[in-house]
C-alpha cells in the first residue's frame, strides 16, 4: 500500500484559466482604449481580479490539501492545519457533487459529532470522488485495530 493518500490542486487548470482571464482583459483593455469607452475599464478590472484569484491556487501548488495515510488524516481548513487519528473519528465519506451548485467533496466528521471539516473533490484537484472513496476505505480499514 503507498505510503499517502493526497488530494492535491490541478495547477495546469488553474495557470489556464489564469492565463486566460489576463488575455481577454488585455482585449477589454484595447477595446476600451481604441473605442473610448470607460464601462469597458469595469470589465477588464474583474478580470484581472479574477485572474489574480486563480493565481493564489498556484502560490501554494505544492502544498496538499488533504492527506490521509494509516495514522488518520491532515486537512487545510480555514483556521490552518487540522489533523484527527482514524480513532478520533466518527464519520469519513465522500459526498457527490449535488446539482450544480455544490462540488464533490470528502467530509470528516469527529467523535462527538460538534466538528466538521471538507476538502474539495472534482475538476479543480487530481483525485475524482470513487478514486477518494476506494482509497479512503482502503485506509481506514487497514487502520482499524
Amino acid at each position: 500500500m503507498p505510503d499517502s493518500f493526497e488530494i492535491r490542486r490541478r495547477t495546469g487548470l488553474y495557470l489556464l484559466l489564469a492565463v486566460i482571464c489576463f488575455a481577454l482583459a488585455a482585449g477589454f483593455g484595447w477595446f476600451a482604449y481604441d473605442r473610448e469607452e470607460p464601462l469597458l475599464y469595469g470589465s477588464l478590472a474583474v478580470l484581472l481580479l479574477i485572474g489574480l484569484n486563480l493565481l493564489r491556487g498556484l502560490r501554494d501548488a505544492r502544498t496538499p490539501l488533504f492527506v490521509a495515510d494509516d495514522h488518520g488524516v491532515r486537512m487545510l481548513a480555514r483556521e490552518g492545519w487540522v489533523g484527527l487519528l482514524w480513532s478520533e473519528m466518527g464519520e469519513i465519506r465522500v459526498e457527490r457533487r449535488i446539482g450544480v451548485r455544490f462540488d464533490p467533496r470528502v467530509k470528516v466528521v469527529s467523535n462527538d459529532g460538534t466538528k466538521f471539516y471538507t476538502a474539495p473533490l472534482g475538476l479543480a484537484t487530481n483525485v475524482s470522488p470513487g478514486e477518494a472513496e476506494v482509497q479512503l476505505a482502503r485506509r481506514r480499514s487497514a487502520a482499524a485495530y
